[in-house]
């Protein structure tokens, strides 16, 4: 088979990763719609909707009690812990334990669950910051775009490990940035996978059309300005954390610069804002309460 029918293949495969999840996607879907605007539904019918699933619900406890989000008292019941860290913060919890339990069946050796975290982590907490200086960009939203954003990498290093092989191989050998690398290898990229893999399920498009278009962000349409703000963040996570990306090529500094002008962004913020979040303990504080340490490779 050739290389492009197989990634062609692939694609279409996606909407059965669903079935693999511990989480049903309709409980996604619910809980988009339970926590939209328009929604009237009681913080009671939210939590009793998550405590349908009891291995859900001791994770998302577990999270809720972290240092991460300092609370001044133990938090016992989801009802309680909605009230506390709000609907939308529930709503990406329950995200990312659902990718968190799929994970455990990565090959250690293959994919550093880890260093992958602590990028997206990275990445979604500068998104968070930069989305406070644009007007109309929801900084939650993009906070959870930026955690998201190369869910694609986990999906096929879970799903075509053999691909994810040659792809890196083929990163490194030819010192090209992992998403070229894809695409020349099957055609396509993380991105557009990490983005079908979340339509299937059931996740709105201002989510799942920036994370498809992070490295072609004047192609997303309706999308552009958070597509930008997460390529631009992604490039300067990477070169001021002095990351590679996956052991191919650096990303393009003036690129980043382009983009800071793009946006408008004070000119200082390429400067001060990642260097201030890498300094401080908040991803490490979000990465401990997910339950992942440097010391463990695997998920």
């Amino acid at each position: 088979m050739a290389f492009h029918e197989r990634g062609q293949k692939f694609l279409n495969e996606l909407p059965g990763i669903k079935h693999d999840l511990p989480v049903s996607p309709t409980m996604f879907q619910a809980l988009f719609t339970l926590t939209s605007e328009q929604s009237k539904a009681s913080l009671e019918d939210i939590a009793r909707i998550i405590e349908k699933d009891q291995g859900l619900t001791v994770r998302i406890l577990t999270m809720a009690n972290s240092a991460y989000y300092g609370l001044q008292s133990q938090v016992s019941s989801i009802h309680r812990a909605v009230i506390l860290l709000g609907l939308k913060e529930i709503r990406r919890l329950v995200l990312l334990l659902n990718i968190r339990s799929l994970e455990r069946r990565l090959d250690p050796d293959l994919f550093d669950v880890a260093a992958h975290w602590r990028h997206q982590v990275t990445v979604g907490h500068a998104a968070k910051i930069m989305a406070t200086h644009t007007p109309d960009i929801d900084p939650g939203e993009l906070f959870t775009i930026g955690l998201l954003h190369d869910l694609g990498k986990v999906i096929i290093a879970l799903y075509r490990p053999q691909d994810w092989r040659i792809i890196l191989e083929l990163s490194a050998t030819k010192n090209l940035p992992l998403f070229i690398a894809e695409d020349a290898y099957w055609g396509l990229d993380h991105a557009l996978i990490g983005s079908m893999t979340l339509k299937s399920w059931f996740l709105p498009a201002s989510l799942t059309e920036p994370i498809n278009w992070h490295h072609a962000p004047e192609l997303a349409q309706g999308y552009a300005v958070q597509a930008r703000m997460i390529r631009l963040v992604d490039v300067l996570v990477r070169h001021q954390a002095d990351t590679r990306d996956d052991e191919g090529g650096w990303p393009d500094e003036e690129l980043s610069a382009r983009d800071m002008r793009t946006l408008r962004l004070p000119e200082d913020l390429g400067q001060t804002l990642i260097p201030d979040l890498l300094a401080s303990s908040r991803t490490d504080l979000f990465l401990q309460g997910l339950g992942i340490t440097e010391a463990s490779r695997s998920a």
